[in-house]
């Protein structure tokens, strides 16, 4: 073979290779998701993207705290009824006058705004009709709660309008007044095997009073002296071992993000424990989506039982 006929075949092998790694990037990007683009929100200094220091201290009420979310065992997955359906709007993007239904609460965050919605897009089938709308343009988050589409417009009982270089920590989209965005494990992140931030979690013993900084604000009702305020910071015991755990492929990312960035309550949830996922658009009740399944998670609501969630603390 000649010189110049080796080099050519080297450099269309290496085209091809950097097309294919192309191809790679893009599906670990999009996530698959057909709803969204995968962007990691929020400034390098927001608390949902700062790692737990080695030296934190633990509160002295954490073992009562933790006991009384963890009787089950279970740390819940929600990936589809109360999942979070995240979409991705550009110019091109279709917009809506969108009008707040609540109108006790102050200012509807949209009015005013021509607000993008997606074709196709659909909040989640659980009570909170939770959506979000990213538009990376402009680095905004729409979001919503309660949303509805009827008629060809939409509406929304209550809103919250995010800037996705910000804290994370803004509106009223969630009870702490967290971004709805903010925490919820995304499927390009399962798909990639890591996850780079604190994440977002509910319990049903949420107190009600003063919530924790950095949560702004609370919805919670329980007045039991083991309940957790709304941004109170879950971690894993960093000293857990989890090479000695059978962990599935997406117990073990959660796990270490817990260990490392840990999670925040950010709202009420009806279970004693769960954490936030984006929905995968192509979901139904039986069926959570193929990245998920191949990560090992079985169904809506896997309670990650191979990780021992009794290890969790509250830290200060």
């Amino acid at each position: 073979m000649s010189l110049s006929r080796k080099r050519k075949k080297i450099l269309a092998a290496a085209v091809v290779a950097l097309a294919v790694a192309a191809t790679l990037s893009a599906v670990v990007t999009s996530g698959q998701s057909g709803g969204s683009t995968f962007v990691q929100p929020f400034a390098d200094s927001s608390p949902f993207r700062t790692p737990i220091p080695d030296d934190v201290a633990v509160d002295p009420g954490s073992d009562a705290m933790i006991r009384a979310v963890t009787g089950d065992g279970n740390l819940h997955a929600a990936l589809v009824e109360f999942g979070i359906p995240i979409f991705s709007a550009d110019a091109q993007t279709p917009t809506y006058t969108v009008p707040c239904r609540a109108t006790d609460w102050g200012p509807c965050p949209f009015d005013g705004r021509q607000i993008p919605i997606p074709d196709g897009a659909r909040p989640h089938t659980g009570s909170d009709g939770a959506m979000v709308v990213v538009d990376e343009s402009t680095r905004t988050s729409y979001e919503f709660w309660q949303a509805i589409n009827s008629d060809g417009g939409w509406s929304t009982e209550f809103a919250a309008i995010n800037d996705i270089d910000g804290s994370g920590w803004s509106g009223a989209a969630t009870g702490s007044g967290a971004s709805r965005l903010a925490g919820v494990i995304r499927i390009a992140e399962v798909q990639q095997g890591s996850i780079s931030h604190a994440l977002a979690m509910q319990t049903n013993n949420v107190c009600e009073g003063a919530p924790r900084p950095p949560a702004l604000k609370s919805d919670g009702r329980s007045t039991s002296p083991d309940c957790l305020p709304e941004g109170a910071r879950l971690q894993l015991d960093p000293s857990l071992d989890l090479d000695s755990l059978n962990l599935t492929a997406g117990e073990r990312m959660v796990a270490v993000a817990m260990q490392r960035f840990g999670g925040y309550i950010v709202d009420v949830g009806g279970a004693p424990l769960s954490v936030s996922f984006e929905m995968d658009p192509a979901s139904r009740s039986d069926f959570i989506g193929s990245a998920y399944q191949e990560a090992g998670f079985r169904w809506d609501y896997d309670g990650m039982t191979d990780i021992p969630w009794q290890r969790l603390r509250v830290v200060q």
